[in-house]
């Protein structure tokens, strides 16, 4: 607890610089409360992620998937109500999981190259579920989900859930065995391409929650094309990596949380400081490319701080 108590520092850090800039509207409660509930459906929808990015895995097709959800479940609750909403959702999204794992099991090409793809199929079918205006809405009576404090009461229940699949199961330590090395995975008698679809299912189940609780929100889903559903991806994916960062001092939970945190202070804070909500993007995109280079030359940068100090005794 300590040492999660410490990651905090940084969305305070983070909420201070922008107090500063914009103080008249950073300096009270109700925009802390705010940027929390924009982080709860990120911060789910990473969870969903997060088995498939640290078994090895690129999925772009979690964005089209929760989109499928969030269709399904909102025509299902036109029939049988909450839980049409709930089943509706939570079926299509683990049967569209289950064909994109088992489908990365038979074709064995890259997955970016196959998600991607998919993708594309999956919106197809979004768009014909949604029939000719592309959209579902629900009525107001099972949008409760969607709104405190029922959305909180989902995030706790979601991150205790995922915190014991995560950390505490047989499958969570073949998942990270299988991203650090596969074939010595392999050769250890784990079962690689099920240990991936289950990454698919499991994170799945995750997805159908991210589903019901944006089309809660909004009250209408929307359906995508030409990997328009990919925009919801990146988000997620970034406070992954940033959580990874943090896994030395901080579980993937909170991490994941405090991170999508963070990266809500910081675009609230562009469009209140006056910038245009285009520069999120390219902020996202830039600081994307910040971690991804951070991260990847981790290593090289503990050895370059371990060898100046041995090449000023050198000259010494």
């Amino acid at each position: 607890m300590k040492k999660c108590g410490k990651t905090l520092l940084l969305p305070v850090i983070v909420y201070g610089v922008f107090l500063i800039i914009c103080f008249k509207r950073f300096n009270n409660l109700n925009c802390v409360y705010t940027i929390f509930l924009q982080s709860i459906v990120p911060t789910i929808t990473a969870y969903a992620y997060a088995f498939i990015y640290m078994s090895g895995l690129f999925d772009f097709t979690i964005g089209s998937r929760i989109i499928i959800g969030g269709l399904v479940g909102g025509i299902a609750s036109a029939r049988f109500g909450m839980a049409g909403l709930l089943i509706g959702a939570l079926v299509a999204s683990v049967l569209a999981a289950a064909l994109t794992g088992i489908l990365n099991w038979i074709c064995k090409i890259p997955s970016l190259i196959l998600t991607m793809a998919l993708t594309m199929i999956f919106e197809i079918m979004g768009k014909n579920i949604s029939g000719k205006f592309s959209f579902v809405s629900i009525d107001y009576k099972y949008a409760a989900l969607g709104s405190a404090p029922y959305i909180i009461i989902v995030l706790f229940v979601s991150a205790v859930v995922f915190y014991f699949i995560f950390s505490h199961t047989k499958f969570s330590y073949h998942m990270r065995a299988v991203g650090s090395n596969e074939a010595v995975s392999r050769n250890a008698g784990i079962h690689v391409q099920r240990v991936k679809v289950l990454c698919f299912v499991i994170g799945s189940l995750f997805a159908a929650v991210s589903a019901v609780l944006t089309i809660s929100q909004s009250g209408s889903m929307g359906a995508q094309t030409n990997l328009g559903s990919a925009a919801l991806l990146f988000k997620p994916l970034m406070g992954i990596i940033i959580a990874v960062v943090l896994q030395p001092v901080c579980n993937m939970t909170i991490g994941i949380f405090i991170s999508q945190f963070t990266l809500n202070t910081i675009f609230i804070g562009l469009i209140a400081a006056g910038f245009p909500d285009t520069f999120q993007n390219i902020f996202l995109g830039i600081f994307l490319l910040i971690v991804m280079v951070f991260t990847n030359n981790v290593e090289g940068l503990k050895e370059l701080l371990h060898k100046k100090p041995a090449l000023r005794a050198e000259a010494s």
